[in-house]
């Protein structure tokens, strides 16, 4: 057997499992035109009104608990129905807003209370843990600090769970309240409706299994307890947790038409090591409940398959570096003539195109379903998937940190709210030379250079992926801002400027979300 074969036998075995995820998301989002698009469109009508806890996890979140917390004050749910638990981990002013909070919420007639601990002992799902002895509902709302529920989202996910018996969870979908602040959280706005419309539509209109969301999600309390509440030895508890209810034989909803709102990372960077300690998470998740996957008598077969193969995805960004890393390097050194690389087949370039019009259609039916396909969001599903590109080599030191056991660090995603200092303006634009940048800055360059060789080899389809990929994902690391000087160049003026239309951008488009089905180009 030649070199060339051996390369050609890799590329391929590498690309297998990639290729399964992405023709699983084909089936998802077929599946996901027949999701019932009335479901819950209206507030439902409850004969009775069971007991809710709405549990909020945060630590120095001020800048936007408050919002959140007192979004809970104008539900249409009875006031005295409702009770509200917050985990706080704080250590700074947001102490002092929550109390505010909880007071308004106690005079509203919903019972309210706080739980603190002395550390931070597992972080979030330490602080979930041992908040959950205060819980008392029937069923538990899950929201993070920034997450804003709307007047009848208790009721919708409490009419949900009342007539699926079956269910142990109901999602609701991710609504975003500065979508327009910037490209950034456009691009990461769409992302999220890609993946609700393609999986979670899909999952639920075929009755298949899919991760939850921590910050939008209702559970029953006896089933959260049944699994025995969150798992400590993980950074993606909400992950983990849905795995679990999937083992215990039980099911998950999804509604498309319950919007809770939430604020979207404003950088690349922060949207990166968000993405990374996901994909860590999972990756760990998959050596972690493997075993116990297989041994489930209460799983079907057809579901253990799909959990092991949705929460195997993070391998795809490692099989993409394998793949075209080793494709070009065999061009360099002579081990693969040009014609025999893989890239050059057109049979392998067509499996691998179809993905990626799959990719394209569940963005526009995202944006369709929504009614928010306007001009202004359509033309940037191209860009998500250039955007996407940039977190493919740290998501992949996530996978192989995950998969070598190790637990890593919870990464909290910075939340701004509304408003915003120049001072804390610096947290956002600073970059530190961490390992993992690193390693992105050394993949990157070499990408670039055998990017360079497969062009003039002819094998055009591997040059640009690499060059595009190796491009992007530099310009994401904004590395000019390791030699500049350590001063904020904006100016107090500006910064009030840049809060203020953010501000007004972010009431324009929350209203775009909710209503405004005039301002899309199909009705």
């Amino acid at each position: 057997m030649q070199t060339w074969e051996i390369i050609e036998i890799i590329s391929i075995i590498f690309s297998i499992p990639v290729l399964a995820l992405a023709y699983y998301d084909l089936f998802l989002i077929i599946n996901a035109f027949r999701y019932p698009l009335d479901m819950e469109k209206e507030t439902p009508f409850l004969h009775n009104y069971p007991l809710v806890t709405i549990l909020i996890a945060t630590y120095n979140e001020k800048y936007v608990i408050e919002k959140s917390l007192l979004a809970i004050e104008k539900s249409n749910y009875p006031h005295n129905r409702l009770q509200v638990v917050v985990a706080d981990d704080s250590t700074d002013d947001t102490l002092s807003v929550i109390d505010s909070a909880i007071s308004v919420l106690n005079s509203s007639g919903i019972e309210s209370m706080v739980s603190r601990r002395p550390d931070r002992e597992n972080f979030k799902s330490g602080a979930l843990n041992n908040a959950f002895k205060y819980v008392k509902g029937e069923y538990v709302l899950l929201l993070d600090a920034d997450s804003r529920i709307q007047e009848d989202t208790v009721s919708k996910g409490v009419h949900t769970l009342q007539t699926h018996s079956d269910a142990s969870f109901v999602s609701f979908r991710v609504g975003h309240y500065n979508r327009y602040s910037s490209p950034i959280t456009m691009l990461y706005a769409l992302n999220q409706d890609l993946w609700d419309t393609q999986t979670k539509m899909g999952s639920y209109a075929s009755n298949l299994p899919y991760s939850f969301q921590g910050g939008f999600t209702m559970l029953r309390a006896d089933k959260i307890r049944e699994v025995g509440l969150w798992a400590n030895d993980t950074i993606t508890e909400d992950a983990d947790l849905s795995w679990r209810l999937y083992l215990h034989g039980t099911r998950g909803i999804y509604l498309s038409n319950a919007r809770i709102m939430s604020e979207d990372p404003s950088t690349l960077e922060t949207w990166k090591k968000q993405n990374a300690r996901v994909q860590q998470g999972w990756s760990r998740l998959e050596l972690k409940l493997f075993r116990k996957t297989l041994q489930s008598k209460e799983t079907s077969w057809r579901n253990k398959f799909l959990l092991l193969l949705i929460f195997m995805s993070p391998f795809s960004n490692l099989s993409w570096i394998i793949t075209n890393f080793l494709s070009a390097m065999a061009l360099v050194l002579g081990w693969s003539a040009p014609g025999n690389s893989i890239f050059s087949s057109y049979i392998y370039i067509t499996i691998i195109t179809v993905p990626l019009g799959v990719f394209y259609l569940s963005g526009i039916y995202a944006l369709l379903v929504q009614k928010i396909l306007t001009l202004r969001n359509l033309i940037i599903i191209p860009l998500l998937s250039y955007t996407t590109a940039c977190m493919v080599t740290r998501s992949a030191i996530g996978f192989v940190e995950g998969i070598a056991g190790r637990r890593g660090v919870f990464f909290r995603t910075p939340k701004r709210g509304e408003e915003r200092t120049v001072a804390e303006t610096k947290y956002y634009r600073d970059i530190k030379l961490e390992r993992a940048t690193i390693i992105e800055g050394v993949i990157s360059v070499v990408g670039l250079i055998l990017g360079v060789f497969a062009l003039l080899y002819g094998v055009w389809v591997l040059g640009l992926s690499l060059i595009g990929f190796s491009v992007l994902t530099l310009k994401s690391m904004n590395l000019s801002r390791l030699f500049s000087r350590e001063k904020d160049a904006t100016t107090i003026e500006e910064a009030r400027k840049s809060i203020n239309n953010a501000m007004e951008e972010s009431k324009t488009s929350e209203n775009m979300d909710l209503a405004e089905p005039s301002r899309t180009l199909l009705k």
